[in-house]
């Protein structure tokens, strides 16, 4: 594997960075906050559904944003590592991390629609709401978020990696 170095000089613009750590907590938070409604009975989640859906809101505004800057800003080269596959693995990994939250939020409006949560949230009659199995965006709502938190588990490898074989703080492009 020949020595490759990268330019840690070249960093991407506030219009990147500052959605991408607020959209990164987000993520996680809501995340986290999915799994713990999962376990709820409907009548003590219909408050956090709000909440999710509000977060779930904010993230894809910033996405939109995000991904307008990344066209309209000059960004930092990809990072190269000497290696073809995994060079193309990293711009592969980023590409799927829009496509996975667009989805994602995608997924999460059409479950707030189809399984009756704006009627429940307008009415407050739980009843109204369908079971998990008959919300098919619901099902895929989960396991697309779950692929998510596999790919920025790879995606914080991917700094590990580069910062222990290459000595480069690949984190000073996007702080």
């Amino acid at each position: 594997m020949e020595k490759i170095k990268n330019n840690p000089s070249q960093k991407y613009s506030k219009g990147i960075i500052v959605p991408h750590w607020l959209s990164a907590l987000l993520i996680l938070l809501l995340f986290f906050q999915g799994l713990y409604m999962k376990e709820l009975e409907m009548s003590e989640k219909m408050g956090l559904i709000k909440i999710h859906a509000a977060l779930g809101t904010i993230v894809l505004i910033l996405t939109i944003n995000r991904t307008i800057s990344l066209f309209k800003t000059k960004r930092p080269d990809y990072l190269k590592t000497g290696s073809i596959i995994n060079d193309k693995l990293m711009v592969w990994i980023h590409r799927a991390f829009y496509f996975l939250i667009y989805a994602i939020l995608i997924s999460g409006l059409s479950t707030i629609i189809l399984g009756g949560y704006v009627d429940a949230l307008g009415s407050e009659n739980f009843n109204v709401i369908k079971s998990s199995e008959d919300v098919p965006p619901l099902q895929g709502h989960g396991i697309m978020s779950t692929i998510l938190m596999g790919l920025v588990v790879l995606h914080v490898v991917g700094f590990i990696k580069h910062l222990i074989l290459k000595k480069e703080n690949t984190l000073k492009r996007i702080i």
